[in-house]
């Protein structure tokens, strides 16, 4: 009966002198430790206390991670199908240029180009991108669009409380204007948007009419090409697409885009004036010897500029009760260029905020559209926008007292 005592106190001993000297590693006993030893042990006896707590939290930080790779959010499923949409015209240009075996080398040299180009200071004067070739515009797509989407989608939830309802009221399809459209980035993110508000059942378009000025007129051909892949949903909702020549470095519109402008409830700026923002920054303003009169054409208010830059003039002929749709990087003149007209023309900014770091879910790329980019090598579709501005506009119409 003693070895059934003896025998637990010594395993009861030899655990108390196990765990006291615990982390001491092959220092002597008896020596006295050092300052830096002490600290050492310290930390390895607090490891050894909360071992347990550690690995149940990582192991549930794994289990989130791994539930996100599964396509069971909506919006992740949404933005998949519009990257498979762009994948889709890249098997398209590669059986258009089969004979050229450095087609791939091609368009990642155009990528090269492309990114070397959007990460220097754009506020800065630089070449600007010469998007009349195919393969510069589907790389631009692979790259950008898909992160611009989800931050126009992202910045319209932002705002859905209020103002997007005074935007785009749930009885009334709106005709859009978009400034610098390109591919149609503005298009699909205010449509991801409004398709989730809508029955996704309705045969009626989320949009009444849509109109794209860009200086490259070329983007059509890429949207009508990435809107014949897009889902059901997309091209029944979204009617035809008009594009029409325009340059921010323009002081003043075109009849004809004056005339898109004038119809237009909402007009959008998303991410298109930073790469002329250098230029537009230069120009100064003309001022008139006399106002202009309500009875002379565009029957606008009175003002004695004459002429400014392109974003006045837009913003000049907009219609009294349109809403002005902005986004774009936060650093660069760009935003001081909006607001300089905003107080101008007497705007009235109804949402403002800031967006730092907005990220796409991590679960948007189908195995299609990894395999392309395996193909593209180092250069993967960008998925965070660092750090931008949502601004929303009214115009207000004119009150004088005294003319």
């Amino acid at each position: 009966m003693s070895y059934w005592i003896i025998f637990p106190v010594i395993a009861v001993a030899v655990g108390l002198i196990k765990y006291k000297n615990y982390g001491q590693g092959s220092r002597p006993a008896g020596r006295i430790a050092t300052e830096e030893e002490t600290i050492r042990d310290k930390k390895m006896i607090h490891s050894a206390r909360y071992r347990d707590r550690e690995m149940s939290s990582c192991e549930t930080d794994i289990v989130v991670e791994l539930t996100s790779l599964r396509i069971d959010n909506p919006e992740s499923i949404e933005l998949r199908d519009i990257f498979n949409a762009i994948v889709k015209i890249y098997w398209q240009l590669k059986n258009d240029y089969k004979y050229d075996v450095l087609h791939n080398d091609q368009l990642r040299s155009r990528l090269e180009n492309i990114i070397s180009t959007y990460c220097r200071k754009l506020w800065h004067q630089t070449d600007r991108t010469d998007f009349s070739d195919e393969r510069t515009r589907w790389v631009y797509m692979y790259r950008y669009m898909l992160r611009h989407v989800h931050l126009v989608f992202y910045a319209c939830e932002l705002t859905a409380n209020d103002e997007i309802g005074r935007v785009f009221p749930g009885n009334k399809a709106r005709n859009v204007c978009m400034i610098g459209g390109g591919p149609g980035t503005d298009i699909l993110g205010l449509a991801m948007f409004l398709l989730e508000q809508k029955n996704p059942h309705s045969l009626c378009p989320i949009f009444a009419e849509i109109d794209v000025l860009d200086k490259c007129t070329a983007w059509a051909d890429s949207w009508e090409s990435l809107h014949r892949h897009l889902p059901e949903k997309y091209r029944r909702g979204i009617p035809e697409v008009r594009y029409h020549a325009f340059d921010y470095l323009d002081n003043r519109l075109p009849w004809t885009c004056r005339e898109v402008v004038r119809k237009a409830d909402i007009v959008t700026m998303i991410k298109s004036m930073s790469p002329a923002a250098a230029w537009l920054n230069t120009k100064k303003r003309v001022f008139a010897n006399r106002i202009r009169p309500y009875d002379i054409p565009p029957y606008d208010r009175p003002t004695p500029i004459l002429e400014w830059h392109s974003v006045y003039d837009i913003m000049l002929h907009m219609r009294y009760g349109a809403y002005l749709f902005y986004i774009d990087n936060r650093t660069g003149p760009q935003r001081d260029i909006l607001m300089s007209a905003t107080r101008e023309l007497k705007f009235e900014v109804i949402f403002e905020r800031v967006l730092y770091g907005v990220s796409l879910p991590t679960d948007v790329f189908s195995s299609d559209a990894r395999e392309v980019m395996v193909a593209m090598g180092e250069y993967k579709p960008c998925s965070c926008t660092g750090t931008n501005e949502v601004i929303i506009l009214y115009k207000t119409e004119l009150k004088l007292d005294v003319l």
